[in-house]
C-alpha cells in the first residue's frame, strides 16, 4: 500500500465527472493510491477515472484501490451481496483492500454489533480467496474490535483507516502503536483537518515555520509528521497542482525536536474534526 493516497470523499470535487478527472489527473501524475467507500456514492466515476488512466499505459497492479462496506451493508447475507454490485459499479476486476467503514451498525438482520462485524468479515473472507479483494481491513476500529475478528483465525486484519493528526486525542495514538506492534498498517484521514478546519489548522505560525524551514507548505509538514510515524496519508483533492504537492512529502524530514513539538500537542488543544473514538461502540 502506497505510503501517500488521495481520498475520495467529503468534497464538491468528490463526486460526478470531477471525480473522475481527479482520478484520472492523480493517477497520470504518479500518484497509485486511491481511497474510496459506499458512502461516498461515487465507485461509477472513480472507476471510469483508474480505466482512464490504465488506459493510458498506467499499469493495473501498480494502482492500490481501497474501498469500505457501509454498516447498512453489514451481515453475511447483505455483505455477500455487496461485493458483486461494487465490483460492477467500480468496473474492475478485483480491489485490492476492503474496510468495514464503522464498527457500529444498524441492527439490520445479523445481531449486535460484534455478531455483524464478524458475519460481515466471513462474507468478505469468500471474496478474498477467489482472488476478487485482495486485503481486508478496518476504519474507525479500536483494539478490542479488532482482536474481535482476529480471534477468528481468518483472514488477518491489515490495515486501520482513523483519524490522525498532531491535535487527535492519546486513544488515537495508543491505538496506531497497537497496530504497529501487530503488523495492521495505518492510513490516517483528516491529516489536514477537513474542510470546514484546514484552514485554521495549516495557517498556525508554528507550522508555517516548520514548513519554510524546508522550502514546504504546513500541509506537507502535516503529511511528513504521518509518514515519520509509519502512517500512509490520503488527503482528499481534485486539484492536480495541491495532488502534486500532496505527493511531494518524501524529500525532506522532520528533525527530532520538530517531531516533538508537533508529538506534544497540550492536552487541551486536542481535537477531533469527524468524532469516531476507537472502541467507543459495542
Amino acid at each position: 500500500m502506497p505510503m501517500s493516497g488521495v481520498g475520495l470523499c467529503c468534497r464538491a470535487s468528490a463526486s460526478g465527472d470531477a471525480v473522475r478527472q481527479g482520478v484520472f489527473d492523480y493517477l497520470m501524475l504518479g500518484g497509485r493510491h486511491l481511497d474510496t467507500a459506499q458512502l461516498y456514492s461515487n465507485h461509477r466515476e472513480v472507476g471510469q477515472g483508474l480505466r482512464e488512466a490504465v488506459a493510458q499505459g498506467v499499469p493495473r497492479e501498480e494502482i492500490f484501490l481501497t474501498t469500505k462496506i457501509w454498516n447498512d451493508a453489514f451481515g453475511f447475507e447483505q455483505a455477500t451481496a455487496w461485493v458483486p454490485r461494487m465490483l460492477a459499479e467500480l468496473g474492475v476486476e478485483y480491489v485490492d483492500l476492503v474496510l468495514l467503514h464503522m464498527p457500529r451498525n444498524d441492527g439490520q438482520g445479523c445481531g449486535g454489533p460484534k455478531q455483524c462485524r464478524q458475519e460481515t468479515w466471513l462474507a468478505l473472507q469468500r471474496f478474498q480467496r477467489k482472488g476478487q479483494i485482495r486485503s481486508l481491513g478496518v476504519s474507525n476500529f479500536g483494539p478490542r474490535q479488532m482482536e474481535e475478528l482476529i480471534d477468528m483465525g481468518g483472514a488477518p486484519v491489515t490495515v486501520n483507516q482513523l483519524e490522525y493528526h498532531p491535535w487527535v486525542p492519546s486513544v488515537h495514538r495508543e491505538t496506531v502503536e497497537w497496530c504497529h506492534s501487530r503488523g495492521i498498517a495505518l492510513t490516517a484521514y483528516g491529516s489536514m483537518g477537513s474542510n470546514n478546519n484546514a484552514a485554521q489548522m495549516v495557517t498556525q505560525g508554528a507550522l508555517q515555520q516548520l514548513g519554510e524551514m524546508h522550502g514546504k507548505s504546513a500541509g506537507q509538514v502535516l503529511l511528513r509528521w504521518a509518514i515519520e510515524h509509519n502512517v500512509s496519508v490520503i488527503p482528499g483533492t481534485s486539484n492536480p497542482k495541491h495532488q502534486l504537492e500532496n505527493l511531494q512529502i518524501f524529500d525532506f524530514k522532520l528533525g527530532g525536536q520538530e517531531m516533538g513539538l508537533l508529538d506534544n500537542i497540550p492536552d487541551h488543544d486536542r481535537m477531533l474534526h469527524f468524532g469516531h473514538t476507537p472502541d467507543e461502540f459495542p
